[in-house]
């Protein structure tokens, strides 16, 4: 005899109620946990049926199974003490109408459980249930069309610059009377300053983080915590900081007022799994909220950020061996013949003093057939800087207005130019990746109508998309180096401000090389008519090379 049928003469029923976000008439009362509850008890007591136990899912999708009321449940039912399911309607079991046919037609069938759902007229113990599977499809199908109509409002809050996100980023909060718009925090808002303003002076995301963590600032997990009250689901991971979460932070545009949003998409209704998206397919506004960091800060980190993270392994700069001191120009000085980083080391003079010099990296690394040494003594060099620096600091006092004209003016050639290189670039980059999709539209059809082997087919297409995220990487890194050099007029501005407060210094620090100088480039010492020279290329941040020492 079918076990389904057999119910015993003590029925011990599970009430399942499930109550959604998704649901639009979920504020109705018919719609209320409560509400299924007064139901379904008295479905039982109408009936002589013993309640086992009562299962509740408030708040929680229908389009999976992985809710903790629904779990439970089924841990009851597989150790026998259940043998009846009672749901108000078939949607409150769920959404997903695969899922759903395989607990009704499968999983209650096989352990002896007879499932109930009232308002559809549906029980198992019957035979006219025929309608069922297409209530589940509908149920899906509603479920599918709520989760586009949210998504779809959700874009468009998100184009109107509206903060959609669930916590706002370390240094904001929501403001109060409108949870779309964000607000500083001013406790976190000075630790975002703290690192990007130590970040831009030099310091290495992992010096920074270790700072961080000794000082015993909270991390951004923490802080929210603390601040909410809630209970944090990750433990002590979440209490250190890292270069990693630093890096994300320094490079997020929410911190120069710009909402960058759509970051991340769900892969499915039905899975809620979240997949982290291209640049290009975010949604950025500007100006939406108060910025915590300006504008020439945000350029001078994102320019390190550049240096660090695009440049080749054997372009960084080394610490000179047995020192104790920091490299002062670290990341910033590179031999002007080879593009390569100059390694810093230390000498020992014939006198059996020592001193520090920096020579070209590829000549330390790989002997003369690559370069040759362009050695400079550490304290020459800081020499020619700081007199540079002083010089210019002296012309910016004396006449202001003459030298931002004539800085605006040089920088304005330059930046034209170099602007002009990049759009070319960018174009055929852009050209390059439209190409490459063309061709694998075609490599495609060529494959359907069987020119083209399976294999050939799948290495050629998996060569196109490694071709193509390097080339929209280098897109993505143009466009911003081109919006960069359209903002030099403030540029201009607030360098002489910096340069203006360094008359009167009289040693550097990395604060100050890292806020002024974007690189400098050492050339080969070389002889003329018995004296020995060599050139020392200083070009400044944002208005570039402005002089030759």
């Amino acid at each position: 005899m079918n076990k389904v049928r057999n119910i015993t003469a003590a029925t011990y029923a599970a009430i399942y109620l499930r109550l959604s976000r998704d649901d639009q008439n979920g504020n109705q009362d018919s719609m209320s946990i409560t509400n299924q509850r007064d139901m379904l008890t008295d479905y039982c007591d109408e009936r002589g049926w013993k309640i086992y136990g009562i299962y509740v899912d408030d708040g929680f999708t229908g389009t999976n199974f992985e809710r903790p009321g629904f779990q439970r449940m089924i841990e009851d039912i597989k150790a026998g003490s259940i043998n009846v399911v009672l749901t108000k309607d078939l949607s409150r079991l769920g959404r997903n109408y695969v899922l759903t046919g395989q607990y009704t037609d499968f999983f209650f069938p096989e352990h002896g459980v007879r499932y109930v759902a009232v308002n559809d007229s549906y029980d198992s113990a019957k035979e006219d249930n025929d309608i069922a599977p297409f209530k589940n499809i509908l149920n899906e199908m509603y479920a599918k069309d709520i989760s586009r109509k949210i998504r779809s409002v959700r874009i468009t809050s998100a184009k109107q610059g509206k903060f959609m996100g669930s916590k706002a980023p370390f240094g904001y909060a929501k403001s109060a009377e409108n949870k779309h718009q964000l607000v500083v925090d001013a406790p976190a808002a000075e630790v975002v300053r703290r690192i990007f303003r130590e970040y831009a002076s030099g310091d290495s995301a992992r010096n920074i983080a270790a700072k961080l963590n000794k000082d015993g600032i909270d991390t951004p997990a923490t802080y929210y915590f603390k601040q909410t009250g809630k209970r944090a689901t990750n433990g002590d991971s979440c209490k250190q900081w890292g270069s990693h979460t630093l890096i994300q932070l320094l490079r997020n545009q929410v911190y120069i007022g710009h909402m960058v949003q759509g970051k991340c998409k769900v892969s499915s209704f039905k899975t809620k799994k979240r997949l982290v998206t291209g640049k290009d397919d975010w949604i950025i506004v500007r100006n939406t909220h108060e910025p915590i960091i300006d504008t020439y800060e945000w350029e001078c980190v994102q320019r390190r950020l550049a240096r660090a993270y695009l440049a080749p392994s054997n372009n960084f700069v080394r610490k000179a061996s047995g020192a104790d001191e920091a490299n002062l120009f670290s990341g910033i000085i590179r031999c002007a013949d080879c593009g390569a980083a100059m390694a810093f080391n230390r000498k020992v003079r014939k006198s059996g003093r020592e001193k520090l010099i920096y020579r070209c990296g590829r000549h330390a690394n790989n002997g003369g057939s690559t370069c040759t040494t362009h050695t400079i003594d550490s304290e020459v060099l800081e020499h020619v800087l700081l007199h540079d620096i002083q010089h210019h600091a002296r012309m910016a006092i004396r006449d202001e207005r003459g030298l931002f004209d004539r800085l605006l003016a040089f920088s304005g050639e330059a930046v034209k130019n170099e602007t002009a290189a990049m759009e070319r670039s960018l174009r055929d980059t852009e050209n390059r990746i439209s190409f490459i999709e063309t061709a694998g539209k075609q490599l495609f059809e060529e494959k359907v109508s069987g020119n083209v082997p399976d294999g050939l087919l799948r290495k050629m297409l998996a060569d196109y998309q490694l071709e193509i995220e390097q080339l929209t990487v280098k897109a993505t890194e143009l466009r911003r180096r081109i919006q960069e050099c359209r903002n030099s007029r403030a540029d201009v501005q607030r360098w002489m401000g910096l340069i203006k407060e360094c008359a009167a210094i009289g040693r550097l620090d990395r604060a100050t090389v890292y806020q002024l100088i974007d690189q400098v480039r050492v050339h080969e010492r070389c002889d003329e008519c018995g004296i020995r020279t060599q050139t020392v290329q200083i070009k400044y941040n944002f208005v570039g090379c402005i002089g030759l020492n």
